[in-house]
Formats: structure tokens, C-alpha cells, sequence
């Protein structure tokens, strides 16, 4: 069975399952070279299926990770009575033949266009947080576990508690749009001066460097804790919910926090406290939902997803601050993962497919090239480099001298996050590298922090984390043994966390091999990792895209196949 999964919500992806398999999967932004781009992501499916010798016609189903008639409940006259077109009829018909149904739930959409006896195209559009729970669910180790999914909203809900039993998936609750924790990040982004929907990233490195009990009390009005771990808003300090009205918040706000931050200004002491402060609501409010999911389900295994996992400073904290022991987060919670979890959900869900325990591991699901495609694209542009028979040995040359290494090897990792096949590398031993990297190569803030990886075996020695952890996507932040902190400085944030990536020999050979030898070298079993892009860009995906951002920005080495490109270097040896 083959499942094409489609998201064109914020991140527009791709993905392609076979049989259960998750077999390639790839976000449209990196063909397309627009970060974060919504737009239709034929590019990422022909990838997806050019890849495996396919075309769309050898596709069994298509899945779509939203549910427009959960939307359709409500009849605007409006919109519901005259067609505009004549594809109005595909909503306007169940708009109002809703009314007299009244329908209770909305499980899915199966909607079927057949062109032949031997030409369908059956499209299955699910519940946006079902999505998101298949993402994480059926890509773990777990048979059984509590889900939690919160976002801003998809349909109407913004956070669900769900549990999952024997490979199925069942809710148990949720809270609808505006009472959003995911609308709170964002309000607080834009308060800040920053993009919401893009820019919470900034407000989370921020935190480190503020006084969280500044703004304590006054940011504790802002939600309020209810039963059965829901929220509430203080929605008179809140405009995110007005579409017809531009901004996330209220005069209102103004008057408790003070004067927002326009883009173009200074940030101030202040901005950086009340940052502090918004991620500590964030942690409070996140226990309590989690805390009464453990309460109901009694299970000691946990799935976050959805946009708001990502929040690794909270998820670093969940096993030590909730009763659950195991926890596992996918490489892509946000909306950008909901393409393989829509395809899981219909392989599994609807489909009736057994599922079976075997956890889903790399996220390296992109376009790959060969030592022969990178060299014939280097001799395209007259690029002089060297070709490598030691490149782990070689390439840690270069880092303990100073450079600044480009590395670009495999296939392209799909979500947000670089995990060594798409990096920048440097030596967390050298203090200067953050700022280095900030300014003349990402062109970004000076306080954005830099994630380590470690090799796996040796990761407890230098954070404070169990034996054999396993934090394979980056997806918690740690704080760094303060015996440690001065061997790895350019890895330690402010707050003295880190937000690691643990590496697996079985996952990554060739990374692996590369944090050894520099291990083999410095006595360090550490280096630093971050995603192989500059300041508005995404992640690279071809050579191409490689070149372009070695020559445009303050790289020192590219590193790509076998391939060495030095700058001021000759070669072609």
C-alpha cells in the first residue's frame, strides 16, 4: 500500500509511506529556497516520488492533515448559498445538508474523484491533531502511551489529550481555540518585536538571559489553570483570535507589561525578562495539562507533539517535573511532520493496519547525492577542492585549528533541525565560535545558543541526563555538568543548558565517526552543530545550494561528499 502525505499548513511538505514504512519525506521550502513556505509543495512530491520510480497513479490514498468539515458545522449564508464557482459545490453541499444531520464528531473526509475503471484518487483529509498524534505515536517505541498534541489550532482545537492502546489512537479531551498555549508564545513573540509563527525561537534563547520573577506576576494573569488540566486565556489582553483585526494582543497588555518592542529597536534588559517570564508560564501551564493526562491515563510512557514541542527548554524538564519516565518526541512535531503522521494515521486508522512496535528512527528522508553529482557540480563552477580518503581525520584538522566547517553528506534530514548530514560544525572548546557563527556566517543574534552533539555512550558525562539517553533530533535542553561547562564553553547557553543531540553510531555512522575522531584528538567526545543555512534561508539541499552558502557567508570549509573546498585554497587533486 502506498500513501502520498500532503501538509500545505505553515511548512508545505511531502511524504511517502509504503506499507507502513516511511520511505522518503521532504518540505517544499528546501526546493523551492522560500523558508517556511505554505505554497503547494509539488516539488517535494515529485521528489518523493521520483525517488522510488513512482507517479501519482501508482498512489493508494492521499492523506491531508486538516478536516474542513469540522468548519463546515457552521452555515454562513454568506458562503453557503450561491456558488461563486463550480468547485463551491464540493463544500457547499455538505455545508448545508449539515444542518439538518447536525453531525456530533467528525472522524475524517473520504473524498474520491474517479476518472476510470482503473483511475481513482481517494483523499483522505483527518483531524489536524490526529495528525499530529500518529506523528509521534506510531513513530515510537511505545505500545502504549498518554499523547499530548498543542499548537496554536488546527480546525478548532488547540490542545488535545489523547491515549494510544495497541496501535490505535483515542481522545480524550480538548480545549478549542482561542484558550491557546501555542497563541500565547506567539502573542508574547510579537510583543517582543519578532515574527510569530517564525521568530519563537528567539524569544526561547532570550529566556536565559532575563529575571523570570520581573514580570512573575504580573505574566500569571495572563492564563489562568482550570480542571481537568485545562486554561484559560485572559482574553481581554488577547486579539489573536480577531482575524479582521491585525496584532496578537490588546491596549490592554500594554498597560501590565509596558511598551512593546518594535522590530527595528534595541532590545532592553526588560525585553529579556519578560521572556524568562513567558517561558516559565509556558512550563507551568504545560505540567499542569501533563499532570492530569497522568492522572486519567496512569501511563508512565509520553508522546508530545504538534508546533509547541518544539519548546525544548520545557521538554528537557518533563520527565524530572511530571510523573511520566519515558518520553519520546519526534524530529518534526510541528506542522511540517504532519505529512508522515496524516499517512500513518490512514495506514493505521483507516485502513485497519496492524501496527507493529519498531521505532522509526532517522529523519534523513530527502535527496541524497553522489561523490560523482557533487564533483561534477563543483568542476560546473570551476570550484578548486580536494578529494578526501580521511575525511573524519581531515575535517577535525580543520576544527581544532580554528575553522569554521561546512558539512554536507547523505540524504537531507526532513524538519526544522540539522542532525549532521545538512551542519555546521565547529569546536565547542573555542569561546569566540557562537559569536563567530552569529554574526558572519548566520547573520543573526548574538544570543542565539548552538546545539552539541555528543556521542551517546558518553553524553551522561557531560549533561545531566540518564545513562544511554537517547536525544536523537534536539529536541530537549539539558543543563551541562558545571565540571564540564569550561571544557565545552561554546555549547553551554546562558542558563548553562544545551540543547543536545545525542549520536548513534547505528544511526549516522559517518557523523558518528567524525565526533570520535575529534574525541580521538581533543579528549572532547563534543562538537558543535548547527543547521547549514543563513539568517532567512532554509536548510541547503543540493550542491548547489551548498556552494551558494559557503561563498555568500564566513565558512571557512565545505565539506561535501568526499569533496574539500577551502577558501584562498587551490586543488582539484
Amino acid at each position: 500500500m502506498k500513501i502520498l502525505g500532503i501538509n500545505i499548513n505553515h511548512i508545505s511538505s511531502a511524504a511517502l509511506l509504503i506499507d507502513g514504512e516511511i520511505i522518503s519525506a521532504a518540505c517544499q521550502e528546501r526546493f523551492s529556497c522560500k523558508k517556511m513556505t505554505r505554497e503547494f509543495p509539488f516539488q517535494a512530491i515529485e521528489y518523493v516520488l521520483e525517488e522510488n520510480g513512482l507517479t501519482i497513479n501508482d498512489i493508494d490514498a492521499v492523506s491531508v492533515p486538516i478536516n474542513p468539515s469540522i468548519n463546515l458545522d457552521f452555515n454562513k449564508k454568506s458562503f453557503s448559498q450561491i456558488p461563486r464557482w463550480f468547485p463551491d459545490y464540493l463544500y457547499l453541499i455538505p455545508n448545508n445538508l449539515f444542518q439538518i444531520l447536525k453531525p456530533n464528531t467528525h472522524k475524517y473526509i473520504k473524498q474520491q474523484f474517479v476518472f476510470d475503471e482503473k483511475n481513482n484518487l481517494d483523499i483522505y483529509y483527518i483531524n489536524h491533531h490526529l495528525g499530529h498524534a500518529a506523528s509521534a505515536y506510531y513513530m515510537s517505541k511505545f505500545t502504549n502511551s498518554a499523547i499530548f498534541s498543542f499548537d496554536g489550532f488546527g480546525e478548532r482545537t488547540c490542545t488535545m489529550w489523547a491515549k494510544a492502546e495497541d496501535g490505535r489512537i483515542s481522545v480524550l479531551q480538548e480545549q478549542w481555540f482561542p484558550h491557546s498555549l501555542g497563541s500565547f508564545y506567539e502573542m508574547i513573540t510579537e510583543f517582543l518585536g519578532f515574527q510569530p509563527d517564525l521568530d519563537e525561537w528567539k524569544v526561547m534563547g532570550m529566556a536565559a538571559y532575563g529575571d523570570s520573577k520581573k514580570y512573575e506576576d504580573k505574566m500569571d494573569q495572563l492564563i489562568t489553570l482550570k480542571e481537568d488540566g485545562k486554561y484559560e486565556l485572559e482574553l481581554n489582553l488577547f486579539n489573536h483570535y480577531n482575524f479582521d483585526v491585525p496584532g496578537h494582543f490588546t491596549p490592554k497588555l500594554t498597560e501590565l507589561l509596558g511598551k512593546p518592542r518594535f522590530s527595528n529597536e534595541e532590545l532592553e534588559q526588560r525585553h529579556f525578562d519578560i521572556a524568562a517570564s513567558a517561558q516559565v508560564l509556558f512550563e507551568k501551564v504545560l505540567f499542569h495539562c501533563l499532570e492530569y493526562l497522568h492522572s486519567v491515563t496512569g501511563e508512565s510512557n509520553l508522546c508530545i507533539t504538534g508546533g509547541s514541542a518544539m519548546n525544548c527548554l520545557a521538554n528537557g524538564k518533563i520527565q524530572e517535573l511530571t510523573p511520566f519516565d519515558n518520553l519520546y518526541i519526534p524530529y518534526a512535531p510541528d506542522d511540517s511532520g504532519l505529512s508522515i503522521g496524516g499517512a500513518l494515521y490512514v495506514f493505521h486508522e483507516i485502513f485497519n493496519n496492524k501496527y507493529t512496535v519498531k521505532q522509526h528512527r532517522s529523519s534523513c528522508l530527502g535527496p541524497q547525492y553522489t561523490d560523482v553529482d557533487i564533483e561534477k557540480e563543483l568542476n560546473k563552477y570551476g570550484v578548486s577542492y580536494i578529494v578526501s580518503d580521511k575525511l573524519a581525520n581531515d575535517t577535525v584538522e580543520y576544527l581544532t585549528s580554528g575553522k569554521i566547517v561546512a558539512w554536507f553528506q547523505g540524504k537531507m534530514e526532513f524538519g526544522q533541525r540539522a542532525l549532521g548530514n545538512r551542519s555546521i560544525l565547529a569546536d565547542p572548546r573555542n569561546r569566540e565560535v557562537k559569536e563567530v557563527i552569529n554574526s558572519k556566517i548566520k547573520y543573526r543574534e548574538s544570543y542565539r545558543p548552538f546545539a552539541p552533539a555528543v556521542l551517546k555512550e558518553k553524553a551522561s558525562l557531560y549533561f545531566e541526563m540518564k545513562e544511554n539517553e537517547e536525544i536523537d533530533y534536539m529536541e530537549k535542553a539539558f543543563r551541562v555538568r558545571k565540571e564540564k561547562q569550561n571544557e565545552i564553553p561554546a555549547a553551554v547557553h546562558n542558563d548553562g543548558t544545551g540543547r543536545l543531540q545525542t549520536v548513534d553510531k547505528r544511526d549516522n555512522p559517518l557523523f558518528y565517526g567524525l565526533i570520535k575522531a575529534f574525541e580521538d584528538k581533543t579528549g572532547i567526545p563534543v562538537i558543535i552543530n548547527t543547521s547549514f543555512n543563513i539568517k532567512g534561508s532554509p536548510i541547503v539541499c543540493t550542491p548547489g545550494d551548498a556552494l551558494k552558502t559557503f561563498f555568500t557567508s564566513g565558512l571557512d570549509v565545505l565539506v561535501i561528499g568526499n569533496c574539500i573546498i577551502e577558501k584562498g585554497a587551490s586543488g582539484n587533486s
